[in-house]
């Protein structure tokens, strides 16, 4: 039974992950900052384990929790995950909706808390054999807690739409129990289900404006009671507890003063403050008058907000690091490279095939025609799986499935160019066209500083591994529809940057408009101060951007590696 629950709850995660960016637009209580999926997305991540809950799961769900949204769920869990153990759904649910209760400050109604008191109620007739009709009944009572948020709290009345925090739980159990009593058939999009209550129409801005978003974790002093951290400490205060530990999230305008504050009361293990802003315009608009949308793979050097201001719909996989499981731009790479270099093990991992197909259909449902350029088939099943899901659709036109054959900097070169291309364009064919000029023309070096990463990441013999390590040699590669493919080889980091300018130089002239794109794992002050400005005194007329190497690909590579994806000027007509 505890892999059907821990199957169960990884599809509830996956679903949340797939409809995160619509929760992130329609996010103004308590604060219009855009980042309930985001939260949402981050905390929940250690239940996608596809081996099942592991020991120590709990404890990587407190660690993991983040925001106002995440934090209350994570509470939740920390009653609900009893079910793991044998606790009946029912009780599990009550310990859950009291623990989450128990967790805020200042609850308030019309906000998740009110979707887990509905479905404490809706489980108190849950059989022992369940069908699943029983399953359609709970979902339906769910569905009714989120559409009557807006006549609760008077800021989402305003705005137009339903509590994003609510909205996300609803879509965490409808996908938990569609997949519990294997019903997963009858999903239908959010879009659809909640069809007028997903859009800001009105004024959605917060009550709390301004100030930082905390998230801390603290082991307690002896003295100190729960009750000392409470709404004194700022606004949306959440504490979740686990054992000895505590995790605490706040709002606050004076984060020296919290951290002071907080620092009197316990032993302090963890501290985060970002500046709470506005959710930018291109969150709130989608861009929705473009024709064609662009979707792709993180494994393309591509930031989140780089993506936000091109339109571009990201799809994240996974890092796997200390038995933690995060979406990888919500990976910090500063600990990951320090975390590779000190020799601790780090891996990646694809989600679900169920789960990257509600990620296909959460952007069809927001977006009329996409285009989905995934990074290379030699690297992923991404291509595979589109491909299966498209087949599923009524208008399969209307998404269309490009393998670029690249990954890293190439794949965010290409991705890059046709969504500009895609700002103007009027239709798909259009959009496929330049997409396949710019995968012709795109091109990348990818420069090494160790392969003693390859070695543990299995793409490299270990005795291939020591010997090149050995005799400080440091090879350059190119993604390519193949694989990754040895192009030269170098001694020193000295001669990395003679090699991508002979290279380039042999290639175009010193007057052409190259696009290029430079991408850095811990080294961005050399790429910065002696590459950037040698490319750009070869390449006087060349369009330069700098960006941080995908995530993806520097679990694989290592601290030290650099890379310039290049393409030539290409047509927009």
């Amino acid at each position: 039974m505890k892999q059907v629950f821990a199957a169960a709850l990884m599809a509830g995660s996956e679903r949340v992950t797939a409809w995160a960016d619509l929760l992130d637009e329609i996010n103004v209580f308590p604060v219009a900052d855009g980042d309930t999926g985001r939260n949402l997305k981050i905390s929940l991540a250690p239940l996608i384990d596809t081996d099942g809950l592991q020991a120590g799961y709990l404890q990587r769900l407190v660690s993991a929790a983040t925001g106002n949204s995440g934090s209350i769920m994570a509470a939740f869990l920390s009653g609900f995950l009893s079910i793991i153990g044998g606790c009946p759904l029912g009780r599990a649910t009550t310990a859950g909706n009291q623990a989450a209760r128990k967790s805020v400050a200042d609850p308030k109604p019309g906000t998740m808390l009110s979707l887990f008191g509905a479905l404490e109620s809706a489980l108190c007739r849950w059989p022992e054999t369940p069908q699943k009709t029983d399953g359609s009944r709970v979902i339906d009572i769910l569905d009714g807690a989120v559409r009557q948020t807006p006549s609760q709290l008077p800021a989402l009345k305003a705005a137009g739409v339903v509590d994003a925090g609510a909205l996300g739980a609803f879509v965490f159990f409808e996908g938990f129990f569609r997949n519990l009593l294997n019903d997963e058939a009858r999903l239908k999009p959010i879009t659809e289900r909640f069809e007028g209550l997903l859009q800001v129409t009105g004024n959605g801005d917060g009550a709390f404006l301004g100030g930082y978003c905390v998230n801390a974790t603290l082991t307690p002093l002896p003295n100190t009671k729960l009750d000392d951290f409470g709404a004194d400490l700022g606004e949306s205060v959440v504490t979740v507890a686990d054992g000895n530990r505590l995790r605490l999230h706040l709002h606050t305008d004076d984060q020296e003063g919290a951290r002071t504050r907080l620092a009197s009361l316990g032993h302090m293990t963890a501290w985060q403050a970002e500046p709470l802003t506005q959710a930018s315009a291109a969150v709130k608009t989608g861009l929705k008058d473009q024709a064609v949308r662009v979707m792709t793979d993180a494994a393309g050097s591509l930031t989140r907000d780089e993506a936000k201001t091109l339109g571009i719909i990201l799809l994240d996989s996974y890092l796997v690091m200390d038995s933690e499981k995060i979406p990888e731009t919500l990976f910090d790479p500063e600990r990951l490279y320090h975390a590779m270099a000190a020799g601790r093990p780090v891996s990646t991992a694809q989600g679900s095939v169920f789960g990257r197909h509600q990620s296909y259909e959460s952007a069809l449902a927001r977006h009329d025609r996409l285009i989905y350029l995934a990074v290379g088939s030699v690297f992923t099943g991404n291509v595979a799986a589109a491909r299966g899901w498209r087949k599923t659709l009524s208008r399969p036109d209307h998404f269309q499935v490009v393998d670029t054959g690249a990954a890293s900097g190439r794949l965010g070169l290409i991705v890059r160019l046709v969504a500009e291309f895609a700002r103007t364009a009027r239709s798909m064919p259009e959009v496929a066209a330049f997409a396949e000029t710019a995968i012709r023309d795109c091109g990348e070096l990818l420069f090494l500083d160790q392969l003693k990463f390859l070695v543990a990441g299995g793409r490299l013999s270990r005795s291939k591994g020591f010997f090149g390590d050995l005799l400080g040699i440091k090879p350059v590669v190119c993604p390519r529809p193949e694989g990754a493919v040895k192009i030269g080889s170098v001694r020193s980091a000295g001669q990395q940057l003679d090699f991508a300018l002979d290279y380039l130089k042999k290639r175009f002239y010193t007057e052409d408009c190259l696009t290029l794109l430079l991408q850095y794992t811990d080294n961005r002050t050399r790429l910065e101060k002696d590459i950037r400005p040698a490319l750009e005194k070869a390449f006087p007329r060349a369009r330069i951007m700098t960006t941080p190497l995908s995530l993806t690909t520097g679990a694989h590579v290592g601290p030290g590696t650099w890379a310039v994806a290049f393409c030539p000027a290409l047509s927009l007509q």
